[in-house]
């Protein structure tokens, strides 16, 4: 787009800034300083903005979301707010943009500011092709206008100082880099999280660009990929050459624990710079001889020791609270824009980036296409199932699939090819807005899984008690006569002092007092009951204790909290765990709605044989035998919890208090309900197959926890 091709305000704010920026570059005035996207990044950015030295300050923000320009406002509280970048470019003088949004809107973003005018500074991933990263630097040559990408790990700490001792390693022969993440399961303000193979993409530039960053000065010249794997659940394995030296890239979605390294190997020495703790440990010298061989371990761990300590004293001292690498980067850029010399980050880094980025892209999306092939499912009868692509959502839609049910998954997003389940049908509908007809054609049962795990009052309102309105009543005018409404344990009253918790125990009174959470749940549970008498449909109520996976066990947070290699359980060894394998949950739900009309209307859904703390500690050490266990017996919790609950109440006057002891307890549950129900399921699986008797019973029992509960 030309400038002739801006409307006429527009055009005089291109010749506005066109000027200002001469003027601001002779007095030195603080650059004006706008950013689009009120997310977490935006709001990493104002911060890193205020801490510049280079003088600038946030003079306007942008965002479609209200919640999320709140969140950011808080940041930055004297810049003016817009809900879209167009009425920013027309509203306010600004000399720079930050573009924090979602990637996929950069480009475009990107190229409206530079016509408008202004400074480009984009955040990773800088653009979704190579075409589009050129006509965007091409532009800004055009206009005399500096961009600059999101590539801060260039400007942290490990990278200056492997840069400053890549002379001592001789001649540099090997190159690797490697970033290991876990994806994130929610986003500020409710929006919806990027599809994990997204949030690759993502993060993909990070390693990508400190490859050919160290390329770049082991061996100047153009690189070349060539070899690339992308694995069927996110790992990604790429081979580099440039000139004579090589480097391979690893990223990987499942990789544990979460790493970020580069690691330079040359013919006199090698570099480890680690971008997690923020250090670099070097072996100078060829290390060929015994003693070496003996003590390089012991150098190494001495480095690493005095490093971390180091840079976490650093980070502490200086209370830095954006990204590392962020404020010198910002510095470098808004220098360059100052003196009129080059962008700190150069076109060649982030063209290589991101073509790099797009063949990886184009791997993604061919194993997207391959993954979990759909084969035609009769739907007629089929089973709805809300939050399918969750940890109970999809062990539901896996279990129907595979008995050859018909199943429909209603998401918020389309899920990652490696989530999909074969022969499973997706939809991606935001359940917070009134739903389609269609969504229920061949259904005639929903297991209502979803809801929202986390986040404001807001949030909870939307995707947990609108959600649940919106389904029931969707599903009461599709004619669908079945409901199970999964809810929580958590909703229930407390008890008096020892008194056994039922299936028909009285609800929580004053919902609210229990954070959003537990209201979101508590008051979808009252309302699906009040929409079933109102609308003439069944629904059944299920409560989950907290959900394990018996295959992949992650500590229950009544057992206790992990503190680096300690874990401390909480309460007697003997007192009994409420949770629920995932798999025995699926298995039960999908009862509920075979037997609907047996089946009892409101159930707590735990594991028939409660385990105990004791047997919980072992699960965990099995998958972590390094793990030091440290018991908090329950007399001392208790001094503790008075304590933090007067200290709470001292520095959050008004606001409720959290009472760690009652978090912590062990309520005592009858299970008889639920005992009936697996001895039903268990009838059934009497007439199948051996194997298939196996593999029902070992969903009831959550391995080595044979006790019977109290």
């Amino acid at each position: 787009m030309q400038n002739n091709d801006l409307p006429s305000s527009m055009r005089q704010q291109t010749a506005l800034n066109a000027s200002n920026s001469t003027t601001h570059s002779r007095e030195r005035e603080p650059l004006r300083v706008a950013i689009v996207g009120a997310g977490k990044m935006g709001i990493n950015h104002a911060r890193a903005i205020a801490n510049c030295g280079v003088p600038a300050r946030v003079v306007a923000i942008a965002d479609a979301s209200e919640s999320a320009l709140d969140q950011l406002g808080a940041v930055a509280s004297s810049a003016k707010r817009f809900g879209s970048f167009a009425d920013l470019v027309t509203g306010e003088r600004v000399d720079v943009v930050h573009i924090c949004t979602p990637p996929a809107s950069h480009g475009s973003l990107a190229v409206q500011a530079l016509e408008a005018g202004f400074h480009v500074y984009v955040e990773k991933p800088f653009a979704e092709s190579t075409a589009e990263a050129e006509q965007i630097l091409r532009i800004a040559n055009m206009r005399g206008l500096k961009v600059a990408a999101g590539h801060q790990l260039l400007y942290e700490s490990p990278t200056r100082v492997a840069a400053h001792m890549l002379p001592m390693l001789g001649r540099v022969t090997h190159i690797e880099s490697y970033f290991s993440f876990r994806t994130v399961r929610r986003s500020p303000g409710g929006r919806i999280p990027l599809a994990s193979d997204l949030q690759l993409l993502d993060i993909l530039p990070h390693p990508v660009y400190l490859m050919l960053h160290f390329l770049d000065l082991g061996c100047p010249g153009r690189p070349e990929l060539m070899a690339l794997e992308v694995g069927e659940a996110g790992t990604v394995h790429a081979l580099m050459r440039q000139g004579r030296l090589t480097a391979s890239l690893v990223v990987t979605l499942e990789g544990r624990p979460v790493e970020s390294y580069v690691r330079i190997v040359g013919t006199n020495g090698s570099l480890f710079a680690d971008y997690v703790r923020g250090t670099v440990q070097r072996q100078i010298g060829p290390g060929t001889s015994g003693i070496d061989k003996v003590f390089a371990p012991y150098r190494t761990a001495g480095q690493l020791l005095w490093g971390t300590t180091s840079a976490l004293s650093s980070r502490i001292r200086n209370r830095q609270r954006s990204y590392p690498g962020l404020v010198e980067l910002f510095d470098s850029f808004y220098g360059a824009i100052n003196a009129g010399t080059p962008s700190p980050v150069t076109d060649q880094n982030i063209i290589e980036t991101t073509r790099v980025c797009e063949q990886v892209s184009v791997g993604l999306r061919s194993r997207r296409t391959e993954a979990a092939p759909v084969k035609k499912m009769p739907m007629q009868g089929g089973v709805l199932v809300t939050g399918g692509t969750g940890l109970l959502g999809s062990a539901v839609a896996r279990e129907l699939a595979r008995v050859n049910r018909g199943v429909r998954v209603v998401s918020r997003r389309e899920p990652a090819g490696w989530e999909r389940i074969a022969n499973v049908e997706y939809v991606v509908a935001d359940l917070a807005r009134p739903l389609q007809d269609s969504l229920f054609d061949g259904i005639d049962s929903v297991i209502h899984t979803a809801a929202e795990t986390a986040g404001s009052w807001d949030e909870h309102q939307r995707n947990s008690i609108d959600a649940t309105d919106h389904v029931i009543r969707a599903a009461a005018e599709a004619g669908v006569s079945r409901v199970v409404h999964v809810s929580s344990l958590a909703v229930l009253a407390k008890p008096a002092r020892r008194a056994r918790i039922t299936d028909d125990a009285p609800l929580a009174s004053n919902s609210r007092a229990y954070g959003p959470y537990v209201w979101g749940k508590l008051e979808s549970e009252r309302l699906a009951r009040s929409l079933a008498a109102e609308l003439g449909i069944g629904v059944k109520v299920a409560r989950p204790g907290p959900l394990v996976d018996a295959n992949n066990f992650e500590a229950p947070g009544r057992l206790g909290r992990r503190i680096g290699n300690f874990f401390v359980a909480v309460g007697s060894p003997g007192d009994r765990l409420a949770m629920t394998d995932v798999a025995f949950a699926a298995r039960t739900l999908i009862w509920m709605v075979d037997h609907f009309d047996v089946a009892p209307s409101t159930l707590n859904l735990l594991d028939p044989d409660l385990p105990t703390k004791r047997d919980g500690v072992s699960r965990l050490r099995e998958r972590n035998p390094d793990v030091t266990t440290v018991w908090l017996p329950t007399l001392l919790l208790l001094p503790l919890s008075w304590a933090a609950l007067i200290a709470q109440k001292l520095a959050r006057p008004g606001k409720p208090a959290m009472n760690v002891a009652k978090a912590f307890a062990s309520p005592r549950y009858d299970t008889a309900g639920i005992r009936s129900v697996a001895d039903s399921m268990s009838g059934a699986v009497r007439r199948r197959s051996p194997t298939e008797r196996k593999t029902v019973n070992d969903t009831r029992i959550l391995a080595g926890s044979h006790v019977l509960a109290e």
